[in-house]
């Protein structure tokens, strides 16, 4: 009686503490990204099949509610969706390679630009989620312009310095509400 009791009282905890939780589910997300990856139909299948029977899916899924979201629940971050991120784009003999990273509040994303094997320029973006601010960086062939996007007066106002901001002057480039 005791145990049943105990168990009783441990999911009435449990779902008053997790009540709205609901999360990135990025565990999970990862494993079956980690599965989509097998370019071979007939491998992912047997790869899905395993991560079923094996129930790494299963586990995962557990994981990702009962800890990681909670934790997202509680502090607004998610642990494993936090980190960082490569990938490419291609398009028209132009390449851009990404890096997009995430630490707390800060976004950050690189993009590296390519026509064929010959580096043309990148793009810098800092983004803080919180406070809606950001900083961009271009730097092409030597010259680097900064823009800088702050939330004011009910709007946005975009102001850039460097060579191509009027002689490393500073001016505002935009306001938008």
């Amino acid at each position: 009686m005791k145990r049943v009791t105990a168990a009783v009282l441990a999911m009435v905890i449990a779902m008053a503490s997790l009540q709205g939780c609901y999360g990135k589910m990025a565990l999970t997300r990862k494993v079956y990204r980690v599965n989509g990856e097998v370019h071979d139909k007939f491998l992912r299948s047997l790869v899905t099949w395993v991560f079923i029977i094996v129930p790494v899916y299963g586990i995962a899924a557990l994981v990702d509610f009962v800890l990681f979201n909670t934790i997202e629940f509680w502090s607004g971050n998610n642990p494993v969706a936090q980190g960082e991120k490569n990938f490419q784009y291609a398009e028209n003999g132009e390449r851009f390679q990404v890096n997009a990273r995430k630490d707390g509040d800060n976004v950050t994303y690189t993009f590296n630009h390519y026509r064929g094997d010959t580096y043309l320029d990148t793009l810098s973006i800092n983004w803080n989620v919180k406070s809606g601010n950001s900083v961009a960086s271009f730097r092409d062939h030597g010259t680097v312009t900064q823009y800088q996007a702050q939330r004011s007066k009910g709007g946005v106002e975009v102001t850039s310095t460097g060579i191509g901001a009027a002689h490393n002057a500073t001016k505002t480039a935009a306001v938008y509400n």
